[in-house]
């Protein structure tokens, strides 16, 4: 795709996402207030699911940058471990320590005294663990016995599990009671909005340094706004597709036809409709055409 056809700066819909690419949506800034109070309120472990691509992963990345800079913390993106050693290795790895050459157990309690010696300096552990649906009932036991840790009247850690919502179904089963019994806090991401999905869209453009009302039509913003049924992993694959069809055929606006033949690239063809209510979509501060 040349950028420069569309007055772009950088790729406005990367495959990857950081916290530099966050869009406020309501659900989400909803999800991260309540992720951070109960961090505040010394929460011990603390549950968010959601549908794949609705950006669970770039929550926890903006929860992270929240954070004091002293704050210790370990972020486990793949949930693949094949036992109890390979989960810590992750943690120490994460946390910089070594690991390498140790037993299970020896990892478990260097894990464990650095816990405790971060706590006594004031400092709580935050334990985030992504994808968490891919996890076993024993390693979610052992989260919960981690979660046990203290230091007086405090926790010395503290959980974040994040995944979709089969975990949800795994947490149900009664082997798992007891790390269910302490899931208090459990937040659920919803996709976006229709008018969100547009502002979304919107959004990537100007962060790429775009002029979104150049660079999109009304109608190839409500085709994309309700054919990617407002999951935001969705709705950049697809509106980055239109990007590249129209660059191909020479034009400089997205339109309907070219959004629709990006969902259609995606699978998603026939789930959108016909435009009806462009008008109502049109993010603040866009003149209708």
């Amino acid at each position: 795709m040349n950028l420069n056809q569309f007055g772009l700066k950088q790729r406005p819909f990367p495959n990857s996402l950081d916290s530099a690419w966050y869009y406020p949506a309501t659900t989400h800034e909803k999800a991260l207030a309540q992720l951070r109070q109960a961090l505040q309120d010394e929460e011990g472990i603390v549950l968010i699911t959601g549908e794949p691509g609705t950006g669970k992963t770039l929550l926890l990345q903006c929860l992270l940058q929240s954070l004091a800079p002293d704050t210790p913390s370990a972020f486990l993106t793949n949930s693949h471990f094949p036992d109890r050693r390979g989960f810590f290795q992750a943690i120490l790895f994460d946390l910089s320590l070594a690991h390498d050459q140790s037993s299970e157990q020896e990892m478990r309690l260097k894990l464990t005294d650095f816990v405790l010696t971060q706590h006594r300096n004031g400092c709580r552990l935050l334990l985030l663990v992504d994808e968490a649906q891919n996890l076993d009932l024993d390693l979610l036991e052992e989260i919960r016995l981690l979660s046990n840790l203290e230091a007086g009247p405090t926790k010395a850690i503290q959980v974040v599990l994040s995944g979709q919502p089969g975990l949800l179904e795994m947490l149900a089963r009664p082997e798992a009671a007891g790390l269910s019994q302490r899931l208090v806090i459990r937040i659920r991401l919803e996709p976006l909005g229709l008018e969100e999905s547009a502002d979304y869209i919107f959004h990537h453009l100007r962060l790429a340094g775009g002029k979104p009302e150049s660079i999109i039509s009304d109608e190839g913003l409500e085709v994309l706004a309700r054919g990617a049924r407002g999951i935001p992993r969705v709705i950049n694959q697809a509106t980055h597709q239109a990007l590249v069809l129209t660059c191909e055929i020479g034009s400089r606006t997205v339109d309907a036809e070219s959004a629709l033949e990006a969902l259609a690239h995606l699978g998603l063809d026939g789930e959108c409709g016909e435009p009806e209510l462009v008008h109502s979509l049109v993010p603040p501060g866009r003149k209708p055409a």
